[in-house]
C-alpha cells in the first residue's frame, strides 16, 4: 500500500512539474487573421532553437500553436496570420506582419527593419527542406511596394550585402556602409539615405 501511494505520489508530482514546464515554453500573443479584422490575445507556444523557454523567430515559421485564457490549444497556420506581437521571456516585443501586406510577394510572415516616406527594408525566414539552414532573406521595398532588391543570407552572413547594390553609385554611401558594425548602424544609414531621395 505504500508503494502505491509512493508511486501515485511521485505520478502526480511529475505530471505537476511537466504542465509548469510546458506552460514556460508559451508566450503571451497577440495577432489578427485575414479573414477577421479582430485581434486575437492567445499564447503562443515557442519553437526555441536550442531551448523552448527562450524565444526564437522559429516560432513563426511553421503552424503555430496558440493557447486561449481557458488553456483550449489551437493550431494557426502562418498564411492566416496578417499580424501577430509576441513577448518573449524579458518583455520584449517582437512584430510580425503578413509579407502581401508590405510588399508585392507572397513570404509568410516578415520583420520590419526600417520603414520610410521612400523606402523599406523586411526581413524574412525561410526554412525550406532544401536547405540545411534557415535562411534570412532581406528584401529592400519602394513606396509603391516594389521590391528593389532581395538578398538571402544565413544568421552569420554580412547584413550589409542587402545594401551595397543600393548604394552602389553613391561612394560617400558606400564608404558609409562599410564602417557600419551593426544592424542598427545599417538602419541609420537607410533613414539618411531615404531622406535624402526626399
Amino acid at each position: 500500500m505504500k508503494k502505491l501511494i509512493f508511486l501515485l505520489g511521485i505520478f502526480c508530482f511529475t505530471l505537476l512539474f511537466s504542465q509548469e514546464k510546458e506552460n514556460k515554453r508559451y508566450f503571451p500573443a497577440e495577432y489578427v487573421l485575414k479573414t477577421s479584422g479582430d485581434t486575437l490575445k492567445a499564447k503562443v507556444r515557442n519553437t526555441g532553437l536550442y531551448t523552448n523557454t527562450k524565444y526564437s523567430f522559429a516560432t513563426i515559421l511553421f503552424k503555430m500553436k496558440m493557447m486561449d485564457e481557458k488553456g483550449e490549444t489551437s493550431w494557426v497556420p502562418i498564411k492566416d496570420v496578417r499580424y501577430i506581437k509576441i513577448l518573449d521571456e524579458n518583455q520584449d516585443k517582437h512584430e510580425y506582419f503578413a509579407s502581401t501586406d508590405k510588399f508585392l510577394k507572397d513570404k509568410g510572415l516578415v520583420e520590419v527593419l526600417y520603414e520610410g516616406k521612400n523606402i523599406n527594408w523586411y526581413k524574412a525566414f525561410n526554412n525550406s527542406i532544401q536547405t540545411p539552414r534557415v535562411q534570412f532573406i532581406k528584401y529592400l521595398v519602394d513606396k509603391d511596394k516594389n521590391i528593389l532588391y532581395e538578398y538571402k543570407d544565413g544568421p552569420y552572413d554580412d547584413f550589409r550585402q542587402s545594401l551595397k547594390k543600393l548604394f552602389k553609385n553613391d561612394p560617400d554611401f558606400t564608404e558609409k556602409l562599410k564602417q557600419a558594425k551593426s544592424e542598427k548602424e545599417c538602419i541609420q544609414l537607410l533613414q539618411l539615405w531615404d531622406t535624402k531621395l526626399g
